[in-house]
């Protein structure tokens, strides 16, 4: 039952919006675009007081947050798949993710296991291309007691020899359905045409490269790459920072020395150049086409390069999930081409970064979604957007940059990532600064610069004999609308990833080409 005093509230609440509606009805503007907003100045979280250097060479980064009685811990060291030898690749991840799983050499995998949900622990290990790291997330009264397990974790790990063989058992498994989605028979592909085959973010696990890795190669790995100095924390909830720091310096004074050993190489080493502009495909049976194109960008920018900042509007602008989006709006809501779209636009930390553009099509539609791609790149390279445009994917930016700071812990993983990175801890702030200076012209500037649809490298997956015809309405083939002829990728052993020999197409579509 609601109490006549709620509805008496309820009354007043309506009565005064009504009232502020018709005073004001006629400003209301007949487009949500036309919507004025006061800019607001938002300043980000600084880092001052809460980065601390332990005697070990171990970087923490502390955000108290009193809220909960929660503490998480996250963990990142220079010790990822980079580092992989050529015949063993997934020693990294093999390594990381046995820490876990391996147990520790004062308690057995399953005792570890059971020892950490006694003290309603959350604990993770596992390994990237760049970094490997670890988790931890505890109430604050079993913190004291997660630490140790936690350190036990990653200094003492035990590598069980039966849980590693599970470890094999289960990847080698695995490996045989590599050619059951065609996303990641996209993603696989899309990666060797932009990177080649042998860079570590593309090299792919094969069973020979597995058996190579046997306990030994774990052990010695970690041994040489898991060090307190190469260690980064990002520390945050019901912690006081003072007695963290010196729980911290105890359990890192009791890490086995490891000394002699060389440093490892930093940073990653990039890619080598990857396949020339043209459309590429792969055959698989599918009532939808998947389709990306893209291409690397030429240099890599510094990190207080102002073309970061404009290039977050460029992407926001052609592509964003926010309210502006060139290619989602034509592509999806306009013309209802696609299924799914999406962009992504990065300058790259370690080497130039890409242009993607992916979306998910019926087979006869390909080639005029393409087209209408293409024609939004263009248009964004030749006119500069309006200013009520560029108003919105401004403050998009701004206030999404503002929720990723949201919490204690994304404020100590985007401290302890600058770090990771070499990346400027004022460089949100700059990001924030810049973005909202950004002006029409800059952007077009910018898209004219980086983005060149005469370097578009294209590939589709699905059915050939379907997606090579004529657009859905009528206009061009795909290979005349795009102005390359195909080159068909050779299917491939699901398990060694080695070509078959055959190229499951339209014969009289194209040369094959083997990659």
């Amino acid at each position: 039952m609601i109490r006549p005093t709620v509805l008496l509230g309820i009354s007043l609440a309506l009565s005064g919006a009504i009232g502020l509606l018709g005073e004001t009805s006629q400003e209301i503007p007949s487009h949500p675009r036309q919507l004025q907003f006061e800019q607001e100045q938002q300043r980000l979280p600084t880092v001052e007081g809460r980065r601390h250097e332990l005697k070990s060479g171990a970087v923490v980064y502390v955000v108290e947050d009193h809220t909960l009685p929660l503490v998480e811990i996250g963990l990142a060291t220079r010790a990822g798949s980079y580092l992989d030898p050529p015949k063993k690749t997934g020693l990294a991840s093999l390594t990381a993710t046995q820490l876990r799983r391996g147990g520790s050499r004062e308690l057995g995998p399953d005792e570890f296991d059971d020892r950490v949900d006694d003290l309603g622990a959350l604990l993770d290990s596992q390994a990237g291309g760049s970094r490997a790291g670890a988790r931890l997330s505890v109430p604050s009264w079993s913190f004291s007691d997660s630490l140790d397990l936690f350190f036990d974790m990653i200094s003492k790990p035990a590598f069980n020899s039966a849980r590693l063989e599970n470890a094999h058992t289960s990847y080698l498994e695995s490996l045989t359905r590599r050619n059951e989605n065609p996303l990641d028979i996209m993603q696989r592909e899309w990666g060797w045409l932009l990177y080649g085959k042998t860079h570590f973010t593309t090299r792919p696990w094969t069973p020979d490269t597995l058996q190579a890795i046997d306990r030994d190669s774990v052990i010695n790995f970690h041994r040489e790459f898991w060090k307190p100095e190469r260690m980064i924390l990002a520390v945050s909830g019901d912690v006081t920072t003072s007695t963290l720091l010196e729980l911290l310096e105890a359990r890192f004074s009791a890490w086995p020395s490891s000394s002699g050993s060389p440093a490892a190489r930093w940073p990653p080493e990039p890619p080598g150049p990857g396949v020339p502009p043209g459309l590429y495909h792969y055959e698989f049976d599918a009532p939808q086409a998947k389709i990306i194109l893209g291409h690397r960008l030429s240099g890599l920018l510094d990190w207080q390069d102002n073309d970061r900042f404009i290039l977050a509007v460029v992407a926001e602008i052609l592509g964003g999930k926010g309210a502006v989006s060139r290619i989602g709006g034509r592509l999806r809501t306009a013309e209802g081409l696609v299924y799914r779209v999406g962009l992504d636009l990065e300058p790259g930390d370690f080497w130039p970064g890409k242009l993607e553009v992916f979306f998910e099509t019926r087979s006869d539609s390909v080639a005029r979604a393409i087209d209408l791609t293409i024609e939004e790149i263009e248009r964004l390279r030749s006119e500069p957007p309006h200013p009520d445009e560029l108003a919105v994917a401004k403050r998009t930016l701004v206030a999404r940059i503002g929720l990723e700071f949201d919490t204690a812990e994304e404020i100590a993983g985007y401290f302890a990532g600058d770090e990771f990175l070499g990346r400027p801890h004022t460089y949100w702030q700059s990001y924030l600064d810049g973005v909202q200076n950004v002006t029409p012209d800059q952007v077009r500037q910018a898209a004219n610069k980086f983005l060149v649809p005469d370097r578009l490298v294209y590939l589709v997956v699905g059915r050939w004999s379907e997606i090579s015809g004529r657009s859905s309405d009528g206009r061009s083939s795909l290979e005349e609308s795009i102005g390359f002829p195909v080159s068909h990728l050779p299917q491939r052993d699901p398990s060694t990833l080695e070509a078959l020999g055959t190229v499951a197409a339209d014969e009289n579509a194209g040369n094959p080409r083997s990659l």
